[in-house]
């Protein structure tokens, strides 16, 4: 038992990083991700009240 916590300790942070890495990855790449990052990437755009600088609506299902 205790030769596999050596173990563990020896490469939890080789074999960990790069798995943290992969799931990280593999969650931003999720498929239901790509519209909440479109959304989010027009924030920028959009005034206080959700309506786009040019007077049209934000998005789908804006108020205005």
């Amino acid at each position: 038992m205790s030769n596999l916590i050596n173990e563990v300790g020896t490469y939890g942070l080789f074999l960990g990083l790069p798995l943290l890495f992969l799931a990280i990855v593999l969650w931003v790449y999720r498929p239901g991700a790509a519209r909440r990052y479109r959304a989010d990437g027009r924030i920028p755009f959009e005034d206080e009240r959700g309506r786009r600088r040019d007077g049209h609506a934000a998005g789908p299902g804006a108020a205005g």
